[in-house]
């Protein structure tokens, strides 16, 4: 019997983008680690912090879908790839530069506007190379373990330990070396997609139009970019205002903080894959309305629970929250649309997702935390979490194994 070879070019694929978007995160999410560093040599407030979240995610949402539908066009996908990986590399460097909440914001537009396009194109890129029992599990392990692992766990405890034992200028500086070997792979690796390559898994053929007002004549679409855009609110609020609020109002060190913090990133990294996997079985709809649930908790256990110890634990456990992120801005979207479009699905539901969860969020939430308190945006997040539980409960199921039994039931009640 012939062994199956494990560094197939799927497998191959799958460790590039893993990485690639995992320092994607680690980018975005550095300053939200060092904002408590910043915001005392600058002289910065929450309006500032929601403001510096904000200003990347507006121009992500436009670069966002823009990047999906480029990806969906051009001939050199991977020539694309590298130098968007480059550039946002060169500008996380150019972080550390910054004298002013100017300068800092400036670059927060131009890291959005160079990150936007990478998650629809590597996603759309995947989606097209992944075999169909490995869809749910590529592009949940290479969307949400690489963002937890590498924005959630690694980007807190090694930034804050470099700028405790430098400065949180050298922090930034040496973001530039992960950028230029991945591009170098990129180059090496990455083979262009054959646009024939789409799977049996929709009844649109692969030469027929689809524009984007009937991308979002699909149920799922909608609803995805509804989900997406709440459980962003949660996630962003968390993710900017959490480790400020822990170190000013709770009192902890910015090592303590940053260990609290890594304790999300660990449940993130595990649940980012499993639950997507399990979905696989169990079907996509009840994994995000269980995943969902679980979201809720993050925000809540940040202001309600004082014990560190135990803190950790329920974050851990409210990571379960992180399988519904990814099930809603690319797994559902691609099943719900001609896969031949899922650059476009992705990428509407990412950029109208950044806008309001991204870009709206913290821009009101910072104004929100200096006019009543720092707990406000994440009180915030846990009513956003709330309405992303009930929006869940309408999803069309959309697993492939689920979706074949259902169809095989229908022909035999048919047949009777």
């Amino acid at each position: 019997m012939e062994k199956k070879k494990f560094w197939t070019y799927e497998n191959k694929l799958v460790i590039i983008f893993f990485f690639t978007i995992g320092f994607v995160f680690f980018d975005r999410l550095a300053i939200n680690y060092l904002f408590p560093m910043i915001s005392a040599d600058l002289g910065l407030n929450y309006t500032h912090l929601g403001l510096l979240g904000a200003g990347l995610a507006l121009t992500w949402s436009i670069s966002g879908p823009l990047g999906g539908f480029i990806s969906d066009k051009v001939k050199s996908k991977k020539v694309m790839l590298a130098i968007l990986v480059l550039l946002f590399s060169i500008i996380s460097l150019m972080h550390g530069l910054a004298q002013t909440f100017a300068m800092l914001f400036v670059l927060r537009l131009l890291m959005g506007i160079v990150e936007g396009p990478l998650i629809p194109q590597t996603q759309s890129i995947l989606a097209m190379e992944s075999s169909e029992r490995r869809r749910g599990f590529n592009l949940g392990f290479t969307m949400n373990t690489s963002n937890a692992l590498f924005g959630s766990i690694l980007a807190p405890v090694v930034l804050v330990s470099l700028a405790t034992s430098f400065d949180w200028h050298t922090a930034f500086y040496l973001t530039i070396i992960p950028g230029i070997i991945l591009s170098f792979f990129i180059l090496k690796q990455v083979k262009n997609p054959d646009p024939t390559k789409f799977h049996d898994l929709h009844n649109v053929k692969s030469t027929e139009k689809v524009k984007v007002k009937d991308v979002l004549k699909h149920r799922n679409i909608w609803l995805s970019i509804v989900v997406f855009s709440l459980v962003m609110t949660t996630l962003m609020a968390f993710q900017i205002f959490g480790p400020t609020y822990l170190v000013q109002a709770k009192g902890l060190t910015n090592t303590t903080m940053s260990f609290v913090m890594a304790a999300f990133g660990v449940g993130y990294a595990i649940f980012g894959f499993l639950i997507p996997t399990i979905s696989e079985r169990i079907g996509r709809k009840p994994a995000s309305i269980f995943s969902a649930l679980m979201l809720i908790l993050v925000p809540l256990t940040i202001v309600f629970v004082d014990s560190v110890p135990l803190m950790m634990l329920l974050l851990f456990i409210g990571s379960a929250g992180s399988g519904v992120i990814g099930m809603s801005m690319s797994v559902i979207p691609v099943e719900s649309a001609p896969l031949q479009f899922s650059g476009l699905a992705v990428g509407l539901t990412i950029g109208i997702g950044e806008f309001v969860g991204g870009f709206l969020n913290p821009m009101i939430n910072g104004a929100l935390a200096d006019a009543f308190g720092i707990q406000t945006p994440l009180l915030v997040a846990a009513c956003a979490g709330v309405l992303a539980f009930l929006f869940s409960l309408f999803y069309k199921e959309t697993a492939p194994a689920k979706v074949q039994v259902n169809e095989d039931l229908k022909k035999v009640g048919t047949d009777m």
